[in-house]
């Protein structure tokens, strides 16, 4: 060996600070993200027609999700439901499981109590994708939601 035990702890050093580098990387590319919690994809993949309702006498959105991705089912879909002021600022949010599986190119039915509110927007917030079809609703998409 040759050099100091100064010069061989610093390219020690370096050599542990590139190895983690790198297996932050690695490990980056090799992992596959299992669910979506930013909904930048998921207004690529699904729609949601909806409207107001009541069940049981109070307030609710109701409606179909459609997952037009036609590789894999949809599972474990969160749905969010903000109710808006007049201006448009969020004045509550709600957060629902949808039931079941959305098969690909299929839809499911939801209804969500949500608290009264002049306006909602509604947006898909998790989803996770799993092989083959599930028990999602009937045929075809929905368009956009809004009221």
């Amino acid at each position: 060996m040759s050099g100091s035990p100064r010069d061989r702890l610093s390219e020690t050093s370096v050599s542990v600070n590139v190895l983690a580098i790198v297996m932050t990387l690695l490990g980056s590319v090799a992992s596959a993200p299992a669910q979506n919690f930013g909904m930048g994809e998921g207004t690529t993949f699904f729609t949601i027609d909806w409207e107001r309702g009541q069940h049981r006498g109070k307030p609710s959105v109701r409606g179909y999700i459609a997952n037009h991705w036609g590789l894999a089912a949809a599972t474990d879909l969160r749905l969010k439901v903000e109710g808006l002021d007049v201006a448009g600022a969020v004045t509550s949010t709600t957060i629902d499981r949808i039931p079941g599986d959305v098969a690909p190119g299929s839809r499911a039915y939801f209804e969500v109590l949500a608290p009264p509110a002049p306006s909602y927007r509604l947006s898909v917030m998790t989803y996770t994708w799993v092989d083959g079809g599930g028990g999602g609703g009937g045929g075809g998409g929905g368009g956009g939601g809004g009221m």
